[in-house]
Parts: structure tokens; sequence; C-alpha cells
């Protein structure tokens, strides 16, 4: 429960299917977060790409253009990686919107050049779930747990030892 940051009321709106008021609180702060993030970068990038695609017609030169163009295509998929986000918000926001899955945990430590970098969580073929170091740690290997999941989103809400 702490590594997750759950308590008893969330954990009993999990086992209903649904959100509880708290998680659905806590997807649409982390939800607003990367909207600010990604709002900040769009408006940086749209300035850089207007600079480059100027100083690359002005001056003649196609590698700024280039670069100007490629900036402004990049803008375009943050913009719409911000729109599937919200998508996945308003599926984790419907009723019924949490899964869960049950099964005995393997937990995976994916390594690139040579430290680690992500931690997973497997249960049964409920796939892998990326999680912190903190709630890595916090499950045993072997040991069967359900895991309650956000359904579009696919973000780990709370867990149970069975």
């Amino acid at each position: 429960m702490t590594a997750l940051g759950f308590n008893a009321d969330d954990l009993a709106a999990n086992r209903a299917g649904s959100l509880s008021t708290g998680q659905a609180a806590r997807l649409r702060k982390n939800w607003r977060r990367q909207l600010t993030v990604s709002i900040i970068l769009v408006i940086v990038l749209m300035f850089v790409a207007t600079t480059l695609l100027f100083l690359g017609q002005r001056n003649d030169s196609g590698a700024l253009t280039f670069v100007g163009m490629a900036i402004t295509v990049i803008n375009a998929v943050i913009v719409g990686v911000g729109a599937q986000s919200y998508l996945r918000l308003s599926g984790d926001l419907r009723v019924g919107s949490v899964i869960a899955t049950s099964g005995a945990v393997k937990r995976v430590v994916r390594v690139a050049s040579g430290r680690a970098t992500s931690y997973v969580i497997r249960v049964g073929d409920g796939g892998d779930v990326n999680v912190s170091k903190v709630v890595f740690n916090a499950f045993e290997e072997g040991q069967r747990y359900t895991l309650y999941r956000a359904a579009a989103s696919k973000a780990l809400l709370s867990a149970e030892s069975l």
C-alpha cells in the first residue's frame, strides 16, 4: 500500500471495477503535469523552428530550412501524443475502467548498456507493468498477486497479495 500510495477505500473501489476519487484525482494531476511540460516544449520548439526557417530562407540555407521543418514535424508528434494522453485519461475516468490481473509475480530488471534502466512486474499473462524501484522491491518473486490497472493508460493503481 505504501509503495503504490493507495488505501483500503481505493482497493475496495478497484475490486468493484472502478477508480476511487483519490485515484481519479491523481490521474488528472499526472495528466496536467504532462500537459504543462508538453505545452512548454511545443512553444519552445515552435520558436526554434520559426527562427530556423526564417534564417534558412534569409540565408538561402537548405540545411537550416530542413532542420526547421524537422522540428515542426516533431512538434506535431508531441501534440499528437498529448491528444492521445487526453483520450487515455478520458477512458480511465469512465465507470468500470479498472482491469484486474491475477497470478504469480515475476520481477524483471531490463538492462541497457550495463546498467538497470527499468523495473518490470509480470503477472501471469497480464503483460508487463513498468514500475519504480520502490514498487518493484515491494513485490515478492513467485508470490501470487492481483494487480488493478487503469484500463486505457494501463497505470498500476493498486495490488493485493493472494
